[in-house]
């Protein structure tokens, strides 16, 4: 039997994609310092869906089996996490003047590839481990 994975990390996939969003749409407006704010939140955010795939990592090799996309979970959130992290270090010091860096904005297009492929596979039908 299949069984499609879903729980507290896709929530917190959700929620850091409309806080990303937000972002992006604030860069648009232009207004850099509602944007900076919108990532330093999604830090938490992101830390928090991390650190739940680590732990479904944790319990799949306790009770003996492998997970290999919950690996991958894992990884792409701490991916997330530094990507976020750099864009809102980038986005700091132009807080004042209320201006996007360039580079900024590039660091949320990785974020959004990153949350994409994060949903991509979350998506993917796990084998359920019923006998």
């Amino acid at each position: 039997m299949r069984e499609i994975r879903s729980g507290a990390g896709a929530m917190a996939v959700e929620l850091a994609g409309a806080l990303l969003l937000a972002t992006a749409v604030a860069d648009a407006l232009g207004h850099a310092g509602v944007s900076f704010y919108l990532l330093v939140l999604a830090v938490p955010v992101t830390a928090i869906a991390g650190l739940v795939c680590f732990g479904e990592v944790v319990d799949a090799v306790d009770g003996g089996s492998g997970d290999a996309l919950g690996r991958l979970q894992a990884v792409l959130a701490c991916v997330l996490v530094v990507t976020i992290v750099g864009g809102a270090a980038i986005r700091a010091p132009a807080v004042s003047e209320d201006v996007v860096p360039t580079a900024a904005s590039a660091t949320l297009a990785v974020a959004f590839g990153v949350l994409i492929l994060q949903a991509l596979v979350a998506l993917v039908p796990v084998r359920s481990q019923r006998a």
